[in-house]
């Protein structure tokens, strides 16, 4: 039997066929130029990476008609602009983006990112008006979600990443909630609340991620939160195992620890490395791994499905073995787009529309995704 009708517009989740989603032009850096200054590519800032109108690439197209995803793990979601009102420096909108999503029958992760649990675990003031912003936008100032909006993300993996903690994520969460309460928006309108963790295992005792679930429990129990668990948490982890432990854990592992918890797989894949050992030495075995992970987390019970791990190979913002998860990759040739000249800083400069190339692995999430 499933929990996961009992939190308000989580079945529109099911059943979850997803990809992570960063389609960063092959000129982004590490420390990226000022034309583009973080990763949040999604909005209307760059249709052509996203859209088909003008000769776009059509990455929501193509994700919808040939791929069948119906679900997007985003990362970066820069502050936005009041809707209906031009963006102000370093301010980007995302509603073209969002409705050419719902235009496709996707539904897309909205990132409460590492970033803003960075200021926040500094102490800056202004956290709150920027995540005030980002839920005015997901609501259009209303009390309706957008239909593109499916589930609030806060953070990546705070289990490893040493610059802020649990207690930070827990404490984004009220603010979430503080907001979302002052707007007068009704429990019926209010989105699923995640935050994926790693696959790590303090224990050693085979139950990746966990101990962090738990922790992030307690946290939320801490600070009179149960609720919010209750009735809005949905868990997710990051999970590169093969098929078969992939499904012992959705049958076994995790509903033995929490059988009343809906759950996903945030990033499910495999780099590809030539260490001693490591099976995924070539994009022919990363394409067999990751048909095998598809085909043993179908959705079932309290498990909405996954997110394969992920869309385009990140050779400008990761490093090694890092770099190499994507389905896709640049082809060396691109045409341009225009950053509009109302945008700041850089409005007037081009930016990458790079060409494509399918990875085996593409043909895998194809297959894979197919089948349900």
């Amino acid at each position: 039997m499933s929990d996961i009708s009992r939190i308000p517009n989580a079945s529109a989740l099911f059943p979850m066929r997803g990809s992570a989603y960063v389609p960063a032009p092959s000129d982004d850096a590490l420390n990226p130029p000022e034309k583009y200054f973080d990763t949040d590519f999604t909005n209307s800032t760059f249709p052509l990476l996203w859209g088909k109108e003008n000769g776009g690439r059509g990455d929501l197209s193509n994700f919808a008609n040939d791929l069948r995803v119906n679900f997007l793990h985003l990362y970066d979601w820069n502050i936005p602009p009041f809707p209906g009102q031009e963006p102000g420096p370093y301010k980007r909108s995302h509603m073209s983006f969002l409705n050419e999503c719902a235009a496709n029958n996707i539904k897309v992760f909205v990132p409460i990112s590492n970033y803003f649990l960075k200021k926040l675990n500094k102490g800056e003031e202004d956290v709150i008006p920027d995540i005030k912003a980002m839920v005015t936008e997901i609501y259009d100032a209303g009390t309706t979600p957008h239909q593109a909006a499916g589930i609030w993300g806060i953070g990546n993996e705070f289990d490893l990443a040493g610059e802020f903690s649990v207690t930070d994520v827990a404490k984004m969460i009220q603010i979430l909630v503080n907001i979302e309460t002052s707007m007068g928006i009704p429990a019926s309108n209010l989105l699923p609340i995640t935050s994926p963790v790693s696959f790590a295992d303090p224990t050693n005792k085979d139950i990746p991620g966990i101990i962090a679930i738990q922790n992030l429990r307690a946290a939320l129990q801490a600070i009179g939160l149960e609720n919010v668990w209750n009735t809005r948490f949905i868990a997710s982890t990051n999970p590169q195992n093969i098929g078969a432990y992939i499904k012992n854990y959705i049958d076994n592992t995790f509903p033995s620890y929490f059988p009343n918890t809906p759950f996903f797989f945030a990033e499910m894949g495999t780099p590809i490395k030539q260490d001693p050992g490591w099976p995924v030495k070539t994009e022919q075995n990363q394409a067999e791994w990751v048909l095998s992970q598809i085909q043993n987390s179908h959705p079932r019970g309290n498990f909405l499905g996954a997110c394969v791990f992920q869309f385009l190979n990140q050779t400008t913002l990761k490093e090694g073995s890092e770099s190499t998860f994507g389905m896709t990759k640049p082809s060396g040739s691109f045409t341009t787009g225009t950053i509009p000249n109302n945008y700041t800083p850089s409005g007037g400069k081009s930016y990458r529309v790079d060409n494509l190339t399918h990875k085996p692995m593409y043909q895998s999430v194809k297959t894979g995704f197919s089948a349900f």
